[in-house]
């Protein structure tokens, strides 16, 4: 694969695995019965149902929507600029990306929802402000690691032991 396009398959293969953590903790979450109500995605879409009509049949198409957002619009521009990013590692990369996306998430997205900043709207205290920090470093940190452990696989081919350093 052409050097100048690594960083695409990179970045999705990065984001996918960052997802699959981001649904990991959802489910353990659902399982443990932790803050059962707290729900920013059915908050989301019980704001953007007057907007798309009858979203009953929507509501898996939508979550997907959502998880493709951060696959490869959050992943793609995550790798576009990763060696800009402040952090020494893909792993505090990630980190601060989290910390950022936590920030507007709480600042933004979850006042615009009606759980108000950080969540803080629904009683439950610090839990949400926690959990959705959790939720995002769940795929942020998997994406920083995951991203520089392809690119540095990438660059640094394997050779046998006989063989000269290119």
């Amino acid at each position: 694969m052409k050097r100048s396009y690594r960083w695409i398959w990179s970045s999705l293969v990065a984001s996918g695995c960052g997802t699959l953590a981001h649904m990991g903790l959802m489910q353990l979450k659902t399982a443990l019965h932790v803050l059962p109500q707290f729900e920013p995605s059915s908050a989301l879409l019980d704001t953007l149902s007057p907007l798309l009509l009858d979203v009953t049949h929507l509501q898996a198409p939508l979550w997907l929507l959502s998880q493709l957002n951060g696959a490869f619009i959050i992943g793609l521009l995550f790798g576009h600029f990763f060696h800009r990013l402040p952090g020494r590692s893909g792993l505090g990369k990630g980190f601060l990306l989290g910390l950022a996306a936590w920030a507007m998430l709480g600042i933004a997205l979850f006042p615009a929802i009606g759980l108000g900043p950080f969540g803080l709207s629904l009683g439950l205290g610090a839990g949400p402000a926690l959990f959705s920090l959790a939720m995002v470093e769940a795929y942020s940190v998997v994406l920083g690691a995951v991203y520089e452990a392809l690119q540095r696989s990438d660059v640094e081919p394997p050779r046998s032991e006989g063989s000269p350093p290119v």
